[in-house]
């Protein structure tokens, strides 16, 4: 039997909030590491491109499996459910059935026109109130939240509350007590969006999961509030972060804000590279446990054992990227990015989430020809206490 090799502290950190270790360089150019987080069994670490298709593809490597193990984690507690990112298979097939449709590429671009028409009514109160203003605040969040709470059927007072639960619910430091709290508050209040929509049913998401249970018994009571908070939480907190960390690159990078207000044609393959380029995790995790013996990059991972993939670090793969460290917005096209995934469990939403940042940024850039930061950069304030990376506030002046 060969040793394990030494675990490695893990996660690793970088001075800059948007920038990756340099260990992952490192790392990538040998045999694959095991890691150590804080709480949990320790792990192997993928951080090439090649391998992590692997593992994301590859079905005897399990998210399911984890659900009642001790596992690799950043935090005391640790992740349970039976929605989308604690099922495989069959299952998951099953659940990822009954949302799938809402979110195909063709169904989404439906959504361009009242995705523009939040984004424009936005920035007619950002202008009222402003200069200066706040992109994170006053939009990147109501855009990404309005939208996917039109699709659910929330109403639209909630916003701030449902913000206010899962931003404590995904932090590092929350306590067990405080989470047990909020918890219990977003999940007392998911039973009233559910019953609300029995009463009253809409053209909605919400609506169709309600009747795929009562109805349909496509879903049992716990995959029908799994499933909403799953939608509801990943609808908004990935996608705002994602917006206003654009916006920061760009505004560090007028001569690109200018070419892309130019030429708003290359928004979208832009917004490809940024997704690439930006490493969104911090410190969140979802273990897949090899459910037999398997060869990943000439390591042998044994049965049982987890494996962390980290796509932020597959996706700065020289390998598979040329001077893949650098942000170019005019990329040619060389590997599809791993943001949203691979496989099986590709993000359910990523059509989506490529039509928010889409629309986001060609209104900001049309709108708004004179964007510029408001402050220093010395002066943001980044959420290192968050799963998510992203800014508190990102003020702005035009």
């Amino acid at each position: 039997m060969s040793e394990r090799p030494e675990p490695l502290p893990y996660p690793f950190t970088s001075d800059e909030c948007l920038a990756l270790s340099p260990r992952y360089a490192e790392l990538r150019a040998g045999p694959m590491p095991r890691v150590r987080l804080p709480y949990g069994e320790d792990a192997w670490l993928v951080t090439g491109y090649a391998d992590a298709r692997q593992v994301l593809s590859d079905p005897r490597f399990s998210l399911q499996a984890g659900v009642d193990r001790d596992q690799p984690r950043v935090r005391p507690l640790s992740i349970s459910g039976v929605g989308l990112l604690s099922t495989d298979g069959a299952e998951h097939a099953r659940l990822r059935g009954v949302v799938a449709r809402h979110f195909g590429a063709r169904r989404v671009e439906r959504l361009r026109g009242r995705v523009c028409e939040i984004a424009g009514e936005l920035l007619d109160r950002l202008e009222e109130n402003g200069p200066p203003g706040d992109l994170v605040q006053d939009f990147a969040f109501p855009l990404a939240i309005t939208l996917i709470c039109d699709l659910l059927g929330v109403p639209d007072g909630d916003h701030h509350r449902i913000r206010r639960w899962l931003e404590v619910m995904l932090a590092h430091t929350v306590t067990v007590e405080d989470f047990t709290d909020r918890s219990a508050a977003f999940g007392g209040y998911l039973t009233e969006l559910v019953e609300l929509r029995r009463r009253e049913p809409g053209d909605d998401l919400l609506t169709r999961l309600v009747r795929a249970h009562d109805e349909e018994g496509r879903l049992t009571h716990d995959e029908l509030f799994e499933l909403t908070a799953e939608l509801l939480s990943a609808g908004f907190i990935t996608t705002y972060n994602q917006i206003s960390n654009f916006c920061h690159l760009l505004l560090r990078r007028p001569q690109w804000l200018s070419r892309l207000r130019d030429h708003p044609a290359d928004i979208p393959a832009a917004v490809e590279e940024l997704l690439r380029y930006v490493p969104m995790p911090n410190g969140l995790t979802f273990p897949r446990y090899s459910t037999e013996d398997v060869e990943v990059g000439g390591v042998l991972v044994r049965a049982g054992e987890p494996v962390l993939v980290d796509m932020s670090a597959a996706n700065r793969d020289p390998a598979v990227y040329h001077d893949a460290e650098s942000l170019v917005l005019d990329r040619v096209p060389q590997a599809p990015h791993l943001s949203f995934g691979h496989g099986a469990h590709f993000c359910v939403g990523a059509p989506l989430a490529r039509l928010e940042l889409q629309v986001a940024l060609e209104t900001l850039l049309t709108r708004m020809p004179g964007l510029k930061p408001a402050v220093p950069e010395s002066e943001l304030r980044w959420k290192t206490e968050a799963m998510l990376r992203g800014l508190h506030a990102l003020p702005v002046d035009w």
